[in-house]
């Protein structure tokens, strides 16, 4: 039976290589032209690649345990304090979406780590190849105004949307752009390790996309801490971290005392977030332990204050930080459901040789950056992007050294 079993196997690897090469041709792209497309993408690899890959790959038997556990019981207590949101059935039902798709993430990152060397190599030639598509896409959109988006998507009516429009795409370059980092070292190009994440930082600077500007800047940083081993790596960690999940609401009581939300030095965006993240940690406080209930942010009570904007609402469909909105939504029990799942995922970038590590903590730093920034916490095309570059990051290493 061995000789049989061997070339059967083989054969699905090769499958399953062929259609996670397709995934990471197109993630790319994808996110800088059309980031919606990224769920349906995943979505499709994770369960295509699992139809390939045959009985050996079914989800119990290799999914990562002790993610699975984290991610099922902050999943079980957001259907919980979804009781108590205003929309108590909408909101279960958009728990229960989110569920699926991190569970759906988990298990292409599980699929990634089982590709053979040969398979790999498919993959890292079809990533690099769609993310120089997407650098060369990238540089004429911010160069002559977004032709391609105009062309996609129609024209836009301001200058402002014009270069907005990107921003997503522009955050996903800022994650993906570490993956890359660490094949090339991998593939003894060092020079490309050093170069390209400071490059793309200098070419986000012609985008509005301030979130992802302040992210990879703070991703150097951690790589370049990182860089000095373990013990520093996991300080690197545990400080944004702590400072992004717990820190947020005392930065948004510190600013609005200083009076930074009617700093004119600061673009509009950034003192409409300011001012609006205030009356957040003023409802953060009010119900500290079980927060307001799950996706409740857009209903949230404002009080006597006034809107930013004369014609929007004090609080929009999201708080546009990640943490305020675990803490105000699912309170102190959600909050610390969320640090654990942070803390095993910090484990496991632990365990990976020095610059891969370094790469690693610098992308899981540049997502929190984006994410106390920018995007609700629920949107499911962000939480694709996170789990495909995981994903992708895991696929492009060699075997030996998972």
């Amino acid at each position: 039976m061995l000789p049989q079993a061997v070339p059967g196997n083989r054969t699905r690897l090769d499958r399953l290589g062929l259609a996670l090469a397709v995934f990471a041709l197109l993630l790319a792209p994808l996110g800088l032209l059309a980031d919606k497309a990224v769920v349906p993408l995943t979505l499709a690899a994770a369960i295509g690649g699992g139809l390939l890959a045959g009985r050996g790959a079914l989800p119990w038997r290799v999914l990562d345990r002790g993610l699975a556990v984290a991610i099922g019981v902050l999943i079980a207590w957001c259907l919980l304090a979804a009781a108590w949101s205003v929309q108590p059935l909408a909101s279960a039902a958009l728990a229960l979406r989110i569920g699926v798709l991190l569970f759906a993430l988990l298990y292409l990152v599980a699929l990634a780590q089982r590709l053979g060397e040969a398979q790999r190599r498919w993959v890292r030639l079809a990533f690099c190849l769609g993310f120089a598509i997407t650098a060369l896409l990238l540089a004429v959109e911010l160069a002559f105004g977004s032709p391609i988006f105009d062309l996609l998507h129609g024209e836009s009516d301001s200058d402002y949307t014009t270069y907005s429009r990107l921003n997503r795409g522009v955050s996903a370059v800022a994650i993906l752009v570490w993956p890359v980092a660490a094949l090339a070292w991998q593939e003894q190009r060092h020079w490309l390790t050093f170069s390209l994440p400071p490059a793309f930082f200098l070419l986000s600077l012609l985008s509005q996309s301030s979130a992802s500007i302040l992210a990879l800047g703070c991703g150097l940083l951690a790589a370049a801490l990182a860089w000095f081993g373990r013990p520093l790596a996991r300080a690197v960690m545990a400080v944004a971290v702590i400072v992004t999940l717990f820190g947020s609401p005392f930065v948004a009581d510190l600013a609005q005392q200083a009076g930074l939300a009617k700093a004119g030095f600061l673009s509009d965006t950034a003192q409409f977030r300011l001012h609006f993240w205030s009356v957040i940690s003023d409802r953060i406080a009010e119900r500290p332990l079980f927060g307001w209930g799950f996706d409740a942010s857009p209903d949230l009570p404002a009080g006597d204050v006034q809107p930013f904007r004369a014609d929007g609402k004090v609080i929009p469909l999201h708080p546009h930080n990640g943490a305020l909105q675990i803490m105000v939504e699912t309170g102190l029990v959600g909050s610390l459901l969320a640090l654990a799942l942070l803390f095993l995922i910090g484990r496991r970038i632990d365990r990976l040789a020095p610059v891969p590590r370094a790469c690693a903590v610098a992308m899981f730093v540049t997502v929190l950056g984006i994410a106390a920034t920018a995007y609700g916490l629920w949107q499911s095309h962000w939480l694709a992007m996170i789990g495909a570059a995981a994903a992708v990051f895991v696929a492009l290493r060699t075997r030996s050294s998972d």
